[in-house]
């Protein structure tokens, strides 16, 4: 679900501070996008899954990285849509917790 290898990269990449700063921004940018998804609805699914992919990728949320990669790879063949971001909400719901939680938890 977390790649914790990755999170301490990009913490002692950015340093403490900073990290904490990255990830606020990250919960944020994810969180509009969420909402977009919960209400099944998007202006754009192949863009707004790469745009999370991407995101999830770099803070090491995995699970939400390849559901993601998955709907991008859908939405460009015409058939991803609401079912897939309800699996990536759900998904990302379960990681923030567990990140928040840490790797010891």
């Amino acid at each position: 679900m977390i790649d914790w290898a990755r999170v301490s990269e990009l913490r002692d990449e950015v340093g403490d501070e900073a990290f904490e700063e990255v990830t606020e921004l990250f919960l944020e940018e994810v969180e509009e996008v969420l909402i977009k998804f919960e209400a099944g609805q998007s202006a754009s699914w192949e863009e707004d899954f790469h745009f999370l992919k991407s995101s999830a990728l770099n803070m090491g949320f995995t699970e939400v990285a390849q559901l993601c990669q998955d709907g991008e790879l859908r939405a460009r063949q015409g058939g991803a849509g609401a079912s897939e971001a309800a699996a990536v909400v759900a998904s990302f719901r379960a990681s923030r917790v567990a990140f928040e939680q840490g790797p010891h938890a």
